[in-house]
């Protein structure tokens, strides 16, 4: 095996590119407010409760009933849906299925969605063209005119901040925190002052002095034709690009970890820089909300798969600590609940069942 991400030389974060970040660039979006001491406190009260989380990205979608026991969501096997299909065919199927329980049975539903939304209505996603068709044909492109119990609707991003923001607030006194996400591509979304926000952090412009590996790949994401953070640091943007571009290989992330676990020093390279990227978003995200990250206070909740490459979150915190001189509190969500769930699939269910209170 190469060597730990965490054994490579520190790398400066660069000024000019924090200096992209702020409320205007990184699209800052207020979503709810929200407070984790009273949530921890509220999911005590509904003891027993039954509640379904839905969270629906462009790969698939994955439904599932819990129960509430002792400020926790535990996963109840009476019901559970997943759904995979080439440009949502067969999710409106799995929503009007999901929809028919929870109305026979009384539950809540809190959903997840991984694109922009307004109120309970889809804005757009690239990859589920026939889905969103389908819904607005039949529902007016309205999530609430499938759900009669549908009691939140929000971004994957904020949704998963509710989890890790009550995970957090379970063993630190946590008041600020960011919720990054390092997945097919990169998110954010951050709780400052009581407020959740949702940010497209991902998209700001990547400074030359970054793209290390030329990367040419334009956003298109509000038809930015420069290259972002997105596509130089994420798993699949930035990780598995890079790799095709300087090898002509094609292999998802999970597959080029096999090969660093094998001794393959660029695979170790890659994931270095991509943790380089990820604290640039971090830091710049929290720069343009005024969090200072050396507070103790502030916690950081990575999500993703590129934070279970070994050492990621160790390393992501060591290159945070070059610049605000303390180590900052990370928790990641692959450490926390139950293995076959996930923090934006439990973070609906847990805003799902707050609202009842």
């Amino acid at each position: 095996m190469t060597k730990a991400i965490t054994e490579f030389a520190i790398s400066k974060l660069l000024d000019t590119q924090l200096e992209k970040f702020d409320l205007k660039s990184i699209h800052s979006e207020r979503v709810m407010a929200f407070d984790p001491e009273h949530a921890l406190s509220a999911l005590h009260a509904q003891e027993g409760r039954s509640v379904i989380g839905a969270d629906f990205g462009g790969d698939k979608g994955v439904t599932r009933l819990f129960t509430v026991q002792n400020g926790h969501l535990m996963p109840n096997d009476g019901y559970n849906d997943y759904v995979q299909g080439t440009d949502g065919d067969g999710y409106l199927e799995s929503f009007e299925k999901t929809a028919a329980y929870a109305k026979e049975h009384d539950i809540p539903v809190g959903l997840a969605w991984g694109a922009p939304l307004n109120g309970t209505k889809p804005l757009y996603h690239p990859k589920m063209k026939n889905f969103l068709a389908a819904l607005d044909a039949k529902y007016d492109g309205d999530f609430a005119g499938v759900f009669s119990t549908l009691r939140l609707c929000i971004n994957d991003g904020p949704a998963g901040l509710i989890s890790g923001a009550i995970e957090a607030n379970r063993t630190h006194s946590a008041k600020s925190i960011l919720f990054p996400i390092n997945g097919g591509g990169y998110g954010m979304a951050a709780l400052v002052n009581g407020i959740i926000y949702s940010t497209e952090g991902g998209h700001v412009e990547a400074v030359p002095e970054l793209n290390t590996y030329h990367q040419t790949t334009p956003c298109g994401v509000y038809d930015a034709g420069y290259v972002c953070i997105e596509n130089i640091g994420s798993s699949k943007g930035g990780v598995e690009a890079q790799w095709k571009l300087l090898t002509g290989e094609s292999l998802r992330a999970i597959d080029i970890e096999g090969r660093y676990k094998a001794g393959d020093t660029l695979a170790a390279e890659l994931y270095e820089h991509s943790a380089l990227v990820t604290a640039h978003l971090i830091l710049g995200t929290a720069n343009a909300y005024d969090i200072d990250l050396s507070d103790a206070s502030s916690v950081i909740v990575g999500h993703g798969g590129a934070f279970k490459f070994p050492h990621y979150g160790e390393r992501v915190q060591q290159i945070l600590a070059g610049s605000i001189k303390s180590t900052p509190q990370l928790i990641m969500t692959k450490d926390y609940g139950d293995p076959t769930s996930n923090a934006c699939l439990d973070g609906a269910a847990y805003g799902a069942i707050l609202a009842e209170n």
